[in-house]
Formats: C-alpha cells, sequence, structure tokens
C-alpha cells in the first residue's frame, strides 16, 4: 500500500508578492530557499520560503485576485513555543478572521488539544496547534473558551 511522507509544501496566492515575502520573514521567520530562485521568474513565478531547519515550505505566487481557500494551514508547535507564537502574532498586530488583534485570550481549547487562528495580510488564513493541552490549560487558565 503506497502511503504519503509529508507534506512538501503549501501553495499561498497573494497580490504583492514584496509585501508578501516581508510579512512571512517578520512574522513567521520564513526566508527565500535559494535553491527554487530559478522559479521565481515567468508568468507563474513561485517563491519559495521556508524555516530555518526546512521543515515548513510555502511556495508564495502573485496574482491579480487571489483565490483565498476557507481551510488553513495548521503549523504544530510545543506548548512553550504556543505561548511564544502567541505574543510574536500579538506584538506584529496579526489579525484574525473577524479583524481582532491575535492576544492570549485568542486561544481556543478543543479539549485535548489548543489552536490560534490568524490570517495573513491577503487573507490567507493559518493556525497553529500544539498537543501541549495540560501544560497550556495551566499557563492560560483554559476551560472557557471551547471549540
Amino acid at each position: 500500500m503506497l502511503s504519503l511522507g509529508k507534506i512538501d509544501h503549501i501553495h499561498i496566492r497573494v497580490t504583492d508578492l514584496a509585501k508578501a515575502q516581508g510579512w512571512y520573514q517578520r512574522v513567521l521567520n520564513l526566508a527565500p530557499d535559494a535553491r527554487y530562485k530559478h522559479m521565481q521568474s515567468g508568468p507563474h513565478g513561485v517563491v519559495m520560503l521556508m524555516n530555518a531547519n526546512g521543515s515548513v515550505r510555502l511556495a508564495l505566487a502573485q496574482e491579480d485576485k487571489p483565490v483565498c481557500e476557507p481551510g488553513s494551514v495548521a503549523f504544530l508547535v510545543s506548548g512553550q513555543d504556543f505561548l511564544e507564537w502567541i505574543d510574536q502574532l500579538a506584538g506584529e498586530r496579526v489579525i484574525d478572521r473577524a479583524g481582532q488583534t491575535v492576544a492570549r485570550d485568542s486561544v481556543v481549547d478543543h479539549q485535548f488539544f489548543c489552536s490560534i487562528s490568524f490570517v495573513d495580510p491577503f487573507g490567507n488564513p493559518f493556525e497553529i496547534v500544539s498537543y501541549d493541552h495540560t501544560w497550556l490549560a495551566g499557563k492560560l487558565k483554559l476551560g472557557n473558551k471551547l471549540a
């Protein structure tokens, strides 16, 4: 039986590639992967961004009218990193789908994992998830904001 190994990359469509690159680098600490530089030119040019260890890759493409899908890309992190990501997103004044700035009270308690949702400047939805629920519940005093 065939099985998939892992996700290689996610395509993200934006209306301003330069602005998007700056946002993804500043907010999510993703930088261009030089190995894909040859793919940047042409009518369907793509800028491949990745994290420091190469485990996350996003392929940014510029389009006049990007199609934002209703689903979101979810990144998995530890409990401690989850708290740090919330503070990073809040410090950057990143917003959620409702237009509210992300903060620690934006965390959704899913009973056995926690998540925080946000959008990029183009409306593309993202989520950061941690399964360190018990630890986070104590740090964030969860229980009243269930999904």
